[in-house]
């Protein structure tokens, strides 16, 4: 499961990298370059961090009985712990 996903994501991005090339006009030694955009990070560390409780919560395949609704509880407590 999850080497070929992760192999497939990686094998897109370095031939979409490729593809696109390098940046126009970019200058890393510039100090008027500013490569942080603070409230994107933000955004983006939300909408992964929401998407791990849909992944690793909904891996315990259903919320049927006691037994899997603490499953999911706990594995949302340890999803929360580790971020």
């Amino acid at each position: 499961g999850s080497g070929v996903v992760h192999l497939t994501g990686g094998t897109g991005a370095f031939f979409g990298a490729y593809i696109l090339g390098p940046r126009i006009n970019w200058h890393p030694e510039d100090p008027a370059f500013h490569p942080h955009n603070v409230p994107l990070v933000v955004l983006g560390t939300f909408i992964l961090w929401f998407g791990w409780y849909g992944f690793n919560c909904g891996s315990t395949l259903g919320l049927h009985d006691a037994g899997t609704g603490a499953l999911a509880a706990q594995v949302a407590m340890n999803t929360t712990v580790s971020a």
